[in-house]
């Protein structure tokens, strides 16, 4: 959309890559050194190591290497106002909201989110409207590589165990060094413990607040918003969301009224569709805090019974977070376990969905063994009428509720 000339490499296609042929980016599947042809600079992930052939190709030809967090960060210093969202829960659900509020209004704004925005069939856009708002990862700590005009915490927790190998701390120093180095507002949400230890550590001043419930906050925001989205947590993100808008110049009730419209992000409690008369969710929910959420969101809507499918993802966090994943389930009437989705991992001794189904203390607690086609087959024999089946990971247990729809010749909503 910039006028730059794109192509990039995956192991394997899919709908985003066929989204970004279709924008004029060439797409090559397989990592090869001759994929570069005559580029001027070599884009990596995290993911990427450094044997990596189009990395070796680089070195060779002196070709300059920059992380995706560096891109992005450049991307966002060429507009007018630039709006950055971090914290462990809440990031895309925020960034939608915020990139919601600015599209309803008209303003065009640029945006990069971790997830799909449906109205827009799209996780990002160049913009023409002098506004850029991200989501920024603090998995890998590279959240240390931006410096936004207003950023935005939505709160924090202990999680990326593989990264994080120094427990909370390690994240809260990186957070500490990120906050010391930014440029612009920093705008937190006070009713998280975590936020508030950062608080703690570096000082109120440096900080604008925002609350649900807590007078004290620069924004206490408990009212006036007509949320379409269930949910205690999405209330939070909204408030957060409201409050870095109006930082960024527009007013309350304008800001309100265009996030009324917002229906939310794709794979955050997003109804697929229907299957033997119940409704199928899906939830990139993978810890224990979200998946409590995400099962309290859906005891709310009153539905026949909570049918949680869980699939553990990567066996660092399912061993770092073990105790706390066996309470999250309380309120769930029947919990499916699924294998444990290692995302590049090795497995881990003792550390597997067997052994924590043995350990969770549920009276409707099953685990199933082996491929998604085995699970929806199990799912499918329990669904009665108005149940709620939440299907919730990081990997590949997105797929989960299509499958059970169409062995049960559902209704798909796409």
């Amino acid at each position: 959309e910039a006028g730059y000339e794109v192509s990039g490499s995956d192991l394997a296609k899919n709908e985003l890559t066929g989204y970004l042929e279709s924008r004029g980016a060439r797409i090559y599947t397989g990592h090869d050194g001759g994929n570069l042809g005559d580029c001027t600079a070599v884009i990596k992930s995290t993911a990427i190591k450094e044997n990596n052939p189009e990395l070796k190709k680089a070195a060779e030809k002196n070709i300059p290497v920059m992380h995706r967090a560096e891109l992005l960060n450049k991307l966002m210093s060429g507009y007018k106002t630039s709006i950055g969202v971090t914290g462990t829960h809440g990031k895309t659900t925020t960034t939608g909201m915020i990139t919601a509020i600015f599209h309803e209004l008209g303003l065009e704004p640029g945006f990069a989110i971790g997830g799909e925005f449906p109205r827009l069939g799209t996780n990002a856009a160049c913009g023409r409207g002098g506004h850029f708002i991200a989501e920024i990862d603090e998995s890998d700590g590279t959240v240390e590589l931006y410096s936004p005009d207003i950023t935005v915490i939505t709160n924090l927790e202990f999680e990326h165990p593989h990264h994080y190998k120094g427990g909370f701390s390690q994240l809260l120093e990186t957070f500490e060094r990120f906050i010391s180095r930014a440029k612009g507002k920093i705008i937190l949400n006070i009713d998280d413990e975590g936020n508030n230890k950062l608080i703690k550590n570096l000082g109120k001043n440096r900080f604008i607040t925002c609350s649900t419930k807590k007078k004290e906050a620069d924004y206490l925001i408990n009212g006036g918003i007509n949320l379409n989205l269930p949910g205690a947590h999405n209330m939070s993100n909204a408030a957060i969301a409201i409050a870095a808008s109006v930082e960024a110049g527009i007013d309350f009730e304008r800001a309100s009224g265009a996030l009324s419209k917002f229906t939310g992000m794709k794979k955050r409690f997003q109804t697929l569709g229907y299957a033997s008369e119940g409704q199928i969710v899906d939830d990139y929910a993978h810890h224990p805090t979200e998946i409590r959420a995400t099962v309290q969101t859906a005891k709310s809507l009153n539905k026949n019974r909570v049918i949680a499918v869980f699939q553990p993802h990567r066996y660092t966090r399912l061993a770092s977070l073990w105790d706390d994943f066996l309470k999250c389930f309380d309120e769930a009437d029947i919990v499916y376990v699924c294998d444990v989705y290692p995302a590049g991992e090795d497995p881990v001794t003792g550390v597997n969905s067997e052994e924590f189904h043995k350990n969770l203390r549920h009276g409707a607690a099953r685990y199933i063994r082996g491929e998604l086609d085995a699970v929806a087959e199990e799912v499918i024999k329990e669904i009665q009428a108005n149940d709620i089946v939440l299907t919730m990971g990081a990997g590949s247990i997105t797929k989960l509720g299509r499958i059970i729809m169409e062995k049960a010749n559902g209704k798909n909503l796409k």
